[in-house]
């Protein structure tokens, strides 16, 4: 995505890696909807064995969207109260 603004920062790991922050990001996008449908590739992925949560970050509101990555490929987003 070479030249695109990518306003939305993908993360993926584990529950009990301890690494994060940079070292969970994966990808960005420019748009929302490109955001969760490389969402959806990386939780269908073959790594993603070793991932339970998936973040997807806007950059310019910071605001985050939580999901858990069920067997499958699924993700579920996770609302929080």
């Amino acid at each position: 995505m070479k030249g695109k603004n990518n306003r939305y920062a993908i993360f993926a790991g584990g529950v009990h890696l301890m690494n994060g922050g940079a070292n969970s990001f994966k990808v960005a996008a420019p748009t929302k909807k490109e955001a969760v449908e490389l969402a959806e590739e990386i939780a269908q992925s073959e790594k993603a064995i070793f991932y339970s949560w998936l973040n997807i970050l806007d950059i310019q509101t910071g605001e985050v969207v939580r999901y858990s990555i069920l067997r499958g490929g699924v993700l579920v987003e996770q609302r929080c109260s």
